[in-house]
């Protein structure tokens, strides 16, 4: 809406302008100075106008535009200062035709022609390559090995800032189907600055990066620069590289003591791992590291061959954390505020959906996870809680409309694919929903955790 009322403005300024114009040109023509003086009046005030309402966001979406360029060479505000220089002196030395203002413009030129050409020769024949870590969270630093290497046979290169760049977002890619004109914006991260790189050698970093959101991040490129060696520009240089998918987990946090209190329904269900119980879980050839004492041996007369008895664990917990995912048209409002609160909420949810999952692993309890729709499965170890924490880290609210007939529910068990029946394990949901919506049957085989 702001950027049609912007244009909308500008063209009635304009065509008003043009209308005022017109009115002053007819006015002299046809000897009314009184309509004309007013009409030049009213083409000054809007004139004014256009200056002050309609240049300003011109001017941001020209630099804008100007900065998706993203040309090569960036000016800095040394090189600024040493083009206003040349300029200065340039024009003297044309207006007065002096030798020696021709001969200090000669040596500023052939400055900028060594810096140009210096800078672009220290980033050619270069080679990087990045090592991230394979498990990445959210206000963690992450130590990243970065390697540049100097392929020259000659020149050394030098001050040389390595940045990863990537789309700017998810849309990317709908964006460019979309538009294929337009540039697509990306995101850049610096990951080193390397002073000296010897000809034929390599220089290696280890740097901690630190990534505040969790997410997905897509490194599709490196972009070298360096203002090397006057500092009156900014020579950059892009490399292509493979595609490397960033997963930035939320970085679980110690919770209460008070979860040791909630019922696991520990032992209440058969257990289906190996352990030391006296419950029998299956049947299974003999192996020799198997202990001789659980042969069965009813079972080996049958079978003509060792068998022995698999027993189950003695103790079985089991818990189910739901993350709601549902934001209902009454909680996305269009307005700003309550949608940052809303944000704020949800993710406070992902954090804690995820230290619970980490929680409950750690206490080698089977934890399954479900995020809205999306089920899960039962599992320990510590391969769960990286694909827990994966889809939590890609999680994302799901907006549905309430029905115009009935109030909408703000929990539905259904949706979450969790079913309580009397043999159902233990759940623990964190919900965004309102106190007292959550329905009965609920509260009797849950702990309900308002975000």
């Amino acid at each position: 809406m702001h950027k049609w009322r912007n244009a909308i403005l500008g063209t009635l300024l304009v065509l008003t302008g043009l209308g005022t114009t017109a009115i002053t040109v007819l006015a002299h023509r046809f000897g009314e100075p009184q309509l004309a003086s007013v009409s030049a009046i009213a083409s000054l005030v809007i004139v004014g106008l256009i200056l002050i309402l309609v240049v300003p966001p011109l001017a941001r979406s020209a630099g804008a535009e100007v900065k998706q360029l993203d040309f090569p060479v960036q000016l800095t505000p040394g090189g600024l200062i040493f083009l206003g220089i040349l300029g200065i002196v340039a024009f003297a030395a044309w207006n007065t035709n002096n030798n020696l203002l021709f001969l200090v413009f000669s040596l500023l030129t052939s400055t900028l022609f060594v810096a140009l050409v210096a800078a672009g020769s220290g980033l050619r024949e270069l080679v990087v390559s990045a090592r991230f870590p394979d498990h990445i969270f959210a206000g963690e630093p992450a130590p990243v090995i970065v390697t540049l290497r100097n392929t020259k046979r000659f020149l050394p290169s030098f001050s040389i800032l390595i940045e990863a760049r990537g789309p700017a977002g998810e849309e990317a890619e709908k964006e460019k189907k979309r538009r294929p004109i337009r540039r697509l914006r990306f995101n850049k991260r610096s990951l080193a600055y390397f002073i000296y790189v010897p000809h034929r050698a390599s220089a290696e970093q280890r740097v901690e990066q630190l990534f505040e959101k969790r997410g997905h991040i897509l490194v599709t490129g490196f972009e070298l620069s360096t203002r090397f060696p006057f500092g009156f520009f900014r020579r950059r240089r892009r490399l292509r590289a493979r595609d490397v998918d960033l997963i930035v987990f939320p970085k679980p946090e110690p919770v209460g003591d008070e979860l040791h209190l909630l019922p696991m329904n520990a032992g209440r269900h058969a257990s289906v791992r190996r352990g030391a119980g006296h419950d029998l879980l299956a049947l299974r050839d003999y192996h020799p590291q198997d202990d001789l004492r659980h042969i069965d041996w009813k079972a080996t007369a049958r079978g003509q061959r060792l068998i022995v008895r698999e027993f189950t664990a003695e103790d079985e917990r089991r818990v189910t954390i739901a993350l709601d995912t549902r934001v209902s048209s009454v909680a996305a409002v269009d307005k700003d505020a309550e949608q940052k609160q809303f944000a704020e909420r949800f993710e406070e949810g992902v954090t804690l959906a995820a230290s619970l999952v980490a929680h409950f692993i750690e206490e080698r309890a089977e934890v399954r996870l479900v995020l809205g729709q999306e089920g899960g499965r039962y599992a320990v170890g510590q391969n769960h809680l990286y694909d827990c924490l994966r889809r939590l880290a890609l999680v994302m609210p799901r907006e549905q409309q309430a029905n115009g007939d009935a109030p909408r529910e703000a929990f539905s068990w259904d949706d979450m694919d969790i079913h309580l029946t009397a043999d159902a394990n233990y759940a623990i949901i964190l919900t965004t929903a309102a106190p007292g919506s959550i329905p009965a049957h609920v509260w009797r085989a849950s702990h309900v955790i308002y975000l």
